[in-house]
């Protein structure tokens, strides 16, 4: 389930458009590279720009494999609109499913 959801959360946030903020600094850059390192992206450059790649098995196949490339900002969004979704109390409630600690 989980693996549906991030999967579903890269395919969107690789379709959205890419706000334009304040220049990040280093340490924030090294903890990203490192988180994502971590989660199984790898960091390409490709005309000046650092995205961060990931491939996936596509649903059903052991063979054929989906790449997503995400720039730095549409990954901090994905990792915060990923911790809004499990820090929610009541996420079970959207599949009809009764409140964590609930006696249903």
């Amino acid at each position: 389930m989980r693996a549906i959801l991030l999967a579903g959360a890269l395919v969107i946030a690789g379709c959205a458009s890419q706000p334009t903020g304040p220049p990040p600094n280093r340490d924030q850059d090294a903890q990203r590279v490192a988180e994502a390192l971590k989660h199984g992206y790898k960091v390409v450059t490709t005309d000046g720009e650092t995205l961060y790649c990931r491939s996936d098995f596509a649903t059903a196949s052991h063979i054929q494999k989906n790449t997503v490339c995400l720039t730095a900002q549409q990954l901090d969004d994905l990792d915060q609109r990923n911790q809004r979704i499990f820090d929610q109390p009541n996420r079970g409630a959207a599949n009809g499913l009764p409140p964590m600690g609930s006696s249903h």
